[in-house]
């Protein structure tokens, strides 16, 4: 059984902006030069922060697309999502690359559920648009081969704070806590969440 599935399409960035500031845009940068780099062979450097430029005042979710290029930047009002019921789904896939093309991450669940918790062989890797983390003997732990390798998920990495580790289905129940990670998100530790497995 192989869980890969290719895709092919532009590649996007989501990048949080409080009061004009770009958060953490040192690890959005550096997925972007990768990504045009193992996508689309391109080495020739753009530093986003020469390119995006968030309102002075709020908080703004901003979504740039690109390829070889930018594309695309918007910039919305960012209101938080509520986060209380997930189901695991077993899929095979592969989502390596932060595609525009999401289809591969959609599921009838998320009609029922606010987010899907994938699995590949019962191990955990992501939900539809966060990583998550487990909380197990006093050890934040995260899936050691996530589908999408993300921004907020690589600063705590790097911080020591976070740890992979391979976690399947039985590691939630062992976990203590269950937090989710993206860029607009943060870390979020959940509470009284409901995880249909």
């Amino acid at each position: 059984m192989n869980c890969v599935i290719k895709s092919i399409s532009p590649c996007f960035e989501t990048i949080k902006a409080v009061d004009g500031v770009l958060q953490h845009l040192v690890f959005h940068q550096a997925r972007f030069d990768k990504t045009r780099k193992e996508l689309y062979g391109e080495t020739s450097k753009i530093f986003l922060a020469g390119h995006l430029f968030p309102p002075d005042k709020g908080v703004y979710r901003v979504r740039m697309e690109y390829s070889q290029g930018i594309e695309k930047i918007d910039y919305t009002p960012y209101t938080p999502r509520i986060f209380q019921q997930f189901v695991v789904v077993e899929k095979e896939m592969a989502y390596a690359y932060k595609y525009c093309d999401r289809r591969v991450l959609q599921s009838p669940f998320l009609e029922k559920y606010d987010d899907v918790i994938f699995t590949c062989k019962g191990v955990l890797r992501d939900t539809s648009v966060a990583n998550i983390a487990l909380l197990i003997d006093g050890v934040w732990q995260t899936p050691q081969a996530p589908l999408l390798k993300g921004a907020t998920r690589a600063r705590l990495l790097s911080s020591g704070w976070l740890h992979e580790t391979v976690l399947t289905r039985h590691s939630l129940q062992k976990a203590q806590k269950f937090a989710i990670m993206n860029a607009l998100i943060g870390f979020k530790v959940l509470h009284n969440v409901l995880i249909k497995d």
